[in-house]
């Protein structure tokens, strides 16, 4: 599936993505485009880590020129451990 977020095309690798999919698309970019930081959070079996991966590859191939990604995941144990 492709879409466009603003200008930024999109390529998702499922037929359909969630609304929840897209509302989180759309934080991780105004993140990036404000050269921000983003702490998104969404819950679990909802498609986070393919939507991060299909934003975060179609921006480093729209804009070339950045290319800095810290990505850092916990899950329920790790966090239970704090």
């Amino acid at each position: 599936m492709r879409f466009f977020i603003d200008d930024l095309p999109v390529i998702f690798p499922y037929d359909y993505v969630y609304p929840e999919q897209y509302q989180y698309m759309c934080g991780l970019k105004r993140s990036l485009d404000s050269k921000g930081h983003a702490m998104l959070e969404m819950p679990s079996g909802t498609g986070k880590t393919i939507s991060l991966l299909s934003l975060i590859i179609a921006y480093q191939q729209f804009y070339p020129g950045r290319r800095k990604l810290v990505y850092c995941s916990r899950t329920v144990p790790e966090i239970d451990k704090a």
